[in-house]
């Protein structure tokens, strides 16, 4: 029981506290829609009225493939963070003068669906509202405001695909925003496995995943490498952390921000001794697949070589994981 709850503890954080920044919110670069974890493509903010994220399951190649993004019968959801009180005539006339644009003024062959869409608005937006738009493969539109489910519109491909045109088309209602929903994700370039090695000896020790909540670096062991660790305990560790499985403990901390890609002032755990020290981590501009982990009592720095995975094989990954 105690290594399923290290295990849920890691997923959750690590999927549910990786942000991006857009203005002053925040958007999950990972997050679960219908069931389904997408990722964050892109976001970015329309004229102080409200943010937007882009969440895809597919990779795209950039502005260019604003058109088959919306054009697509897979899932995919918008997030949509208001920073402005926003009537609902303004949404209205926003939603039906963005469909005239993505639909070159054809809107009106699509009515029904556009007016079913209206009826789920809100009658009242106000400041800092997060809605939320997904669209499913059974041709399904949902729109949830906060947490609260509005409702959806069926059999809606086509609208669907006018709906994300407002802001993905030809004639976007934004062209900067286009690009900033479509630019390639843009990840922080610490976070991710790391293999860590016995500094004597290189021999490969345990895989790190390293990942951030409320803006500092942790990092927690993903598995240990050789077959006969997998169960190991951390005996010598000290409060929490005693006598927990190595496999998903804990053991950078805390570690802020000091420059783009150093992280300082935070806390290493060695699993063998259990002594917890000061800790700071770095890479350097000519390297980005080394990450070098200099606590005290480690003898020097040590050096982690990234594990290399696509955006495809994290989900993956995330999958396997059954709960």
């Amino acid at each position: 029981m105690s290594r399923i709850l290290h295990t849920i503890f890691l997923f959750v954080t690590l999927f549910s506290f990786s942000q991006t920044k857009v203005g002053n919110l925040h958007y999950n670069d990972i997050d679960v829609f219908e069931n389904h974890e997408l990722m964050l493509n892109g976001a970015g903010e329309r004229e102080k009225l409200y943010t937007i994220g882009l969440y895809l399951d597919f990779e795209v190649d950039g502005v260019d493939d604003g058109l088959m993004v919306a054009n697509k019968d897979e899932i995919m959801a918008l997030t949509i963070k208001t920073i402005a009180d926003i009537s609902n005539d303004e949404l209205k006339e926003i939603i039906r003068n963005g469909l005239e644009r993505a639909t070159d003024g054809n809107s009106y062959l699509m009515e029904d669906q556009i007016r079913d869409f209206i009826k789920l608005l809100p009658k009242e937006i106000n400041k800092y509202e997060i809605f939320k738009i997904v669209y499913t493969k059974d041709k399904k539109l949902t729109l949830y405001k906060n947490k609260e489910r509005l409702g959806a519109v069926r059999d809606c491909l086509e609208f669907k695909k006018a709906l994300f045109k407002i802001w993905l088309g030809e004639n976007p209602i934004d062209s900067q925003l286009k690009e900033d929903l479509l630019g390639s994700f843009d990840a922080n370039p610490i976070l991710g496995e790391w293999k860590a090695y016995d500094k004597k000896t290189g021999v490969a020790i345990n895989v790190v995943q390293l990942y951030m909540i409320e803006n500092k670096v942790f990092g927690s062991i993903q598995r240990m490498l050789r077959q006969s660790e997998r169960d190991a305990v951390c005996y010598e560790c000290q409060g929490d952390d005693k006598n927990q499985p190595v496999e998903g403990l804990v053991i950078l901390k805390n570690l802020k921000l000091k420059n783009e890609l150093k992280y300082t002032s935070g806390f290493f755990t060695d699993i063998k001794t259990g002594k917890v020290s000061d800790c700071q981590i770095w890479i350097d501009e000519d390297d980005l697949d080394v990450l070098n982990v200099k606590y005290r009592g480690g003898g020097g720095v040590h050096q982690w070589k990234r594990v290399k995975t696509s955006r495809k094989d994290n989900r993956e990954d995330f999958r396997t994981v059954k709960f």
